[in-house]
C-alpha cells in the first residue's frame, strides 16, 4: 500500500506540474488570459478537444503539443495508480476479512466483546492483559480496521444479530460483554446471545437505572451501570482513600505484585469435601479472601472449612503464586470445566 500511494502522490505532483506549466506557457506564447490558457490546458489533456480556441503562433503550436504528450503520459499514469490503489485495497480487505475468520473460526471458551467505545476498548484491555482469548464487534468499519491492524481480534457486524453473533463463535464462548452506548442495543444484544447459547455468561452495561431490571430481565447475569459505579468510587476516594487505593492496586492491570484470582471448583474435583487447608497450603503465600458459595459469600474462611462443588474460591497473591498455585493444585485433581 506505501508503495501504490508514493506511486499516486508522485503522479499527482506531475500532473499539477504539467498543467501549471502549460497554462503559464500559453498565457506566456499566444498572451490568452489566465482562463482561457488553463481551459485549454483542460480540455486538451483530457483529449476532449472542443476546438472552440486554438494557438494562433507556431511557438504556441509547438508547445502546446509538447504537453499533451507529456501530460496525456502523466494522466494515465496517474489513473493507473488510483486504480492500484483501489485493488490493492480490496484485496488487502478481503485478505485480511479470510484470516481474521480463520482466527475467529478457531477461538473457544472466549469471551466476546460487544461495542468499541471507551467502555469497551477499556474491557478490551482487561481481558488482552489477562492473556483470555476474545474477539470484538463493533459497526465501524473504519475503527475495526484500525484495532486489526494492531493486531486485534475483531470484526464488523451489528452484534444483535444472529449471523453476526454465531460468526463470532457465540456457541463457543465462554461470556459476552455488552458493552454499547445505548441501552436498548444492549437489551437486544443480551436477547439475541441469551436465546443463542442459554449458558453463556452474559455481562450488560446499562446508563440509566431503569434498564437495569429489563436486561436482567432480557437474560444478562449481571449488569453494570458505569456512571452509578463511578458516583460510588468518587465519593469512596474522598471517603476511604485508603480502601480505594488498596481496591485500585489489585485491579490494575498493569500491576503485576498483587492480584485476585478465582478458581473454580466443579463436579467430580477430588477437592470437593475435603478442607479448604488442601487446596491453600502453608506455603503458598496466597490468602484465600472469600468462598462464594450460591448467593452466600463467605469472608475470610478457616482453613477447616469444607470445599463444596459449584464453589468459587477468591485467591489474593502474586500472579506467579496464584498461577502456581492453580497450576499444582486444580489443573491436577480437578477435570477441566
Amino acid at each position: 500500500m506505501s508503495e501504490a500511494r508514493l506511486k499516486l502522490v508522485t503522479a499527482l505532483i506531475s500532473l499539477v506540474a504539467v498543467i501549471v506549466a502549460c497554462t503559464l506557457g500559453l498565457m506566456y506564447f499566444e498572451q490568452w488570459t489566465f482562463l482561457d490558457a488553463i481551459w485549454m490546458t483542460i480540455i486538451s489533456l483530457s483529449t476532449a478537444g472542443f476546438g472552440d480556441i486554438v494557438p494562433q503562433t507556431t511557438a504556441g503550436r509547438i508547445f502546446l503539443m509538447v504537453m499533451i504528450v507529456l501530460g496525456v503520459g502523466v494522466v494515465a499514469y496517474s489513473l493507473g495508480a488510483i486504480v492500484s490503489i483501489i485493488i490493492e485495497s480490496q484485496i488487502y480487505r478481503i485478505m485480511g476479512r479470510d484470516v481474521m475468520r480463520e482466527k475467529i473460526a478457531g477461538l473457544n471458551n472466549h469471551i466476546i466483546v460487544c461495542g468499541a467505545g471507551r467502555v469497551g476498548l477499556s474491557v478490551l484491555e482487561t481481558i488482552r492483559s489477562e492473556n483470555t482469548p476474545y474477539v470484538l464487534i463493533d459497526q465501524n468499519a473504519d475503527i475495526v480496521a484500525h484495532l486489526q491492524a494492531q493486531g486485534i481480534v475483531a470484526m464488523v457486524g451489528d452484534a444483535s444479530k444472529d449471523e453476526v453473533l454465531l460468526e463470532a463463535g457465540i456457541q463457543r464462548a465462554r461470556g459476552l460483554i455488552s458493552a454499547l452506548s445505548e441501552d436498548p442495543y444492549n437489551v437486544f444484544v443480551t436477547l439475541t446471545a441469551r436465546a443463542l447459547n442459554p449458558t453463556l455468561h452474559i455481562v450488560a452495561r446499562a446508563e440509566r437505572q431503569e434498564t437495569v431490571d429489563k436486561l436482567k430481565r432480557a437474560g444478562a447475569d449481571r449488569v453494570i451501570a458505569p456512571a452509578q459505579i463511578a458516583g460510588q468510587r468518587m465519593a469512596s476516594a474522598i471517603l476511604k482513600p485508603a480502601s480505594v487505593e488498596l481496591v485500585d492496586t489489585l485491579f490494575a492491570s498493569h500491576n503485576i505484585e498483587v492480584q485476585i484470582e478465582e478458581l473454580h471448583i466443579p463436579e467430580g474435583c477430588s477437592l470437593v469435601n475435603t478442607t479448604l487447608r488442601n487446596l491453600n497450603r502453608d506455603d503458598s503465600n496466597v490468602i484465600i479472601v472469600a468462598i462464594i458459595r450460591g448467593n452466600e459469600i463467605i469472608v475470610s474462611p478457616r482453613a477447616h472449612m469444607d470445599i463444596r462443588a459449584g464453589d468459587t474460591v477468591i485467591a489474593m497473591g502474586s500472579r506467579a503464586d496464584l498461577a502456581r498455585l492453580e497450576a499444582t493444585t486444580m489443573t491436577t485433581t480437578c477435570p477441566a470445566s
